[in-house]
């Protein structure tokens, strides 16, 4: 993964604004993944939260249950400043770990999410080796949350999937060279694969009971326990 513009601390501050203009109702999907963490959870424990850089899940959590504590996981040093800054903001507890979900403490955790993040992972084994290791740092049965882009490259509406995404991005007024960057990476860069992929690697990794709980176009969310 190329994390050279998650260090850039030009795009970090734009960052916030990035996030609702590429994902239809980013802000409402992030409150639901909030209810079902509830469901099990309830108005306190402790989330991890792979890819936390930005910090953007944590404050609409916070919102939503202010006394839930974190475990914020990112390779992005500036992702994660915004991340820390944003918490501080918010009032809420949280430690941070900068690196990947295999540098994170054995601890158990109540909950989980990794909300745009696993697109990133190459499905050579590094996906699964990702979802495995979330899964080891939860107590049984606590609620994981993952969302991801899904666009299956082998598929024969791979271009409409594509364009469908970018006329949303310009349509939600972000920047037209933004835009571009971004269809260049999910072309050449991201590692999306498939809904039906990311099931089987939920359950090859020990989740129970997917369950869809989110689509926007290409973007999937599901909800699943250890």
């Amino acid at each position: 993964m190329d994390h050279a513009r998650f260090e850039d601390p030009e795009f970090v501050k734009l960052y916030t604004e990035g996030p609702g203009r590429f994902v239809p109702g980013y802000q409402v999907m992030q409150r639901v993944a909030a209810q079902l963490i509830a469901e099990r959870v309830g108005e306190i424990g402790k989330v991890l939260v792979l890819g936390a850089g930005g910090g953007l899940e944590i404050e609409t959590f916070a919102r939503e249950y202010p006394k839930w504590t974190y475990l914020g996981v990112d390779p992005a040093g500036e992702m994660l400043e915004a991340a820390r800054a944003r918490a501080a903001a918010c009032g809420v507890s949280a430690a941070w770990v900068r690196g990947y979900i295999f540098d994170a403490p054995d601890e158990k955790h109540d909950a989980a999410t990794t909300m745009l993040t696993l697109h990133f992972v190459p499905d050579d084994g590094g996906k699964l080796a990702t979802l495995r290791a979330v899964h080891d740092r939860l107590k049984p049965n606590a609620p994981f949350i993952l969302v991801d882009l899904c666009i299956d490259k082998r598929a024969p509406d791979y271009e409409r999937a594509v364009d469908r995404y970018r006329t949303f991005a310009l349509r939600s007024n972000a920047q037209p060279d933004d835009v571009a960057g971004t269809i260049e990476r999910v072309r050449n860069l991201l590692q999306t694969v498939a809904p039906e992929r990311n099931e089987a690697l939920l359950r090859e990794a020990g989740f129970k009971d997917p369950q869809l709980f989110y689509a926007g176009l290409s973007w999937r969310g599901w909800v699943a326990y250890a």
